[in-house]
């Protein structure tokens, strides 16, 4: 599914050819609009499309009744479901972001965002992730939710009242059961704390790691948090390290942990009626000393994988770790593809847009992780060998030596990155900043080829 070393026409072709809108012209549209996407990812629609037909046909594409979320990103998702079928293990990674319009106030068909000010969607992704190598597969699924002007209040009495509670298992049937032989697992965080999504992984023979929300009263005594506060931990010194992601107030940092585990029943809610407790096992990792400053971590995770050992509860903590991805796939459509500042004036022409932009924010993540993985392995095996060239010409250097890692950090070097010897490693906008610079390039050296 990782496709960065083929060039944008290629790529696109591969992402929409197979669209079916009941109209061949119609895919032919997308597949030329995604690849001039896939070719300056950050900048404006205007900008992407170039010669005035091609933008008057663009607009008249994502204002078409018959182009759909679903219809544009259905190839994407099979091809991602079937690689996540070819895996021993694939994650299924599950998060919300919210998609704001605010600054753009001549928008319709969208509705209330953060406060009551804000305008804008909803957005569901279900990211697979290889977790050994932490390989993005591809998008598994995403829907988009507007809310209602006027919301009723919901209370966990009202559960089958929410769409955005329902959000997750709806993913997860949608999804279905994992082939024979491979393990599924849904990771999600702490708003996924939902009964009804925990049973329907169950209940579609698929694996979850959950990280706990409710301090939930147990059936035999006591409630979740405290109880799981009383295990004694596995190790008297911290012998495991987890990856803290960056917040506005610490950065990114990686803190020592200790871990305990062990097995509860969950009550069901009282609005369901007939339904069991569910067995669940409970990892707990905290942070003994967490620095000067710092706040402290500590994870209840509830998961289905059997835990007989610290090895499986360190299993359970590297899968949730990954979780992290999905986030960066969210700052990708955001930062790199700059969804947030199309000036469409429809909800649903942005929900089209979206789907021309999904897959190019999940190649530009691909990329970023082969970095990751592989560092050190030719950056030619990965990224399109003209894309290459074009960089190690700029530089002075000699493309077939130029290794990932420093492929990546002289794009960013483009951008602005300074690259000096203190230096952390460069940011998502140095690097998308840098990448649009040299798809110029390439545009402009295939110009002159022609």
């Amino acid at each position: 599914m990782t496709t960065t070393e083929l060039s944008p026409a290629e790529w696109a072709n591969q992402q929409w050819g197979r669209c079916d809108f009941g109209d061949r012209r119609l895919t032919a549209r997308a597949v030329a609009m995604g690849s001039r996407m896939a070719a300056k990812p950050g900048a404006s629609l205007p900008k992407q499309m170039g010669p005035w037909a091609a933008l008057i046909g663009a607009y008249r594409f994502l204002d078409n009744a018959q182009v759909t979320l679903e219809r544009l990103l259905a190839p994407h998702w099979e091809a991602t479901r079937a690689a996540a079928g070819r895996v021993g293990v694939a994650l299924l990674i599950q998060d919300w972001t919210t998609l704001d319009y605010s600054a753009h106030l001549q928008t319709q068909g969208l509705g209330p965002v953060g406060s009551r000010h804000q305008r804008g969607m909803l957005l569901h992704s279900v990211l697979a992730v290889e977790p050994r190598q932490r390989q993005v597969l591809g998008l598994a699924y995403a829907q988009v939710l507007i809310r209602a002007e006027q919301r009723q209040r919901e209370t966990r009495h009202v559960r089958q009242g929410s769409a955005e509670g329902q959000a997750w298992e709806r993913a997860v049937i949608t999804l279905g059961r994992p082939p024979a032989g491979v393990i599924w697992v849904h990771v999600s965080d702490r708003e996924s704390d939902i009964f009804e999504y925990l049973q329907a992984c169950r209940a579609y023979a698929k694996h979850f790691v959950v990280r706990a929300y409710h301090n939930r009263r147990l059936p035999e005594a006591g409630h979740l948090v405290d109880t799981v506060r009383a295990w004694p931990a596995a190790d008297a010194e911290p012998g495991y390290e987890v990856e803290v992601a960056a917040t506005t107030r610490q950065p990114k940092r990686r803190a020592r942990i200790v871990v305990s585990w062990g097995s509860v029943q969950l009550a069901p809610p009282s609005y369901l009626h007939d339904t069991t407790p569910l067995t669940v096992q409970v990892v707990r990792a905290w942070e003994p000393t967490p620095p000067s400053g710092a706040e402290a971590v500590e994870w209840i995770l509830l998961t289905s994988w059997p835990i007989a050992s610290l090895a499986d509860a360190d299993q359970v903590l590297q899968w949730y770790e990954c979780r992290w991805l999905v986030e960066d796939y969210h700052q990708c459509l955001k930062t790199g593809c700059r969804i947030e500042h199309s000036q469409l004036e429809q909800g649903l022409e942005l929900q089209r847009l979206l789907g021309l932009l999904a897959p190019v924010a999940v190649r530009l993540l691909q990329l970023r992780q082969a970095v990751r993985v592989e560092p050190a392995a030719p950056a030619q095996t990965v990224v399109e060998p003209l894309t290459v060239r074009l960089l190690a010409a700029y530089f002075h250097l000699e493309p077939t030596t130029l290794s990932l890692q420093d492929f990546w950090r002289r794009v960013a070097q483009l951008g602005g990155y300074l690259a000096r010897k203190n230096d952390g490693p460069p940011g998502w906008r140095t690097l998308w900043d840098g990448w649009r610079q040299l798809s110029e390039w390439v545009i402009g050296a295939r110009l002159l080829a022609t």
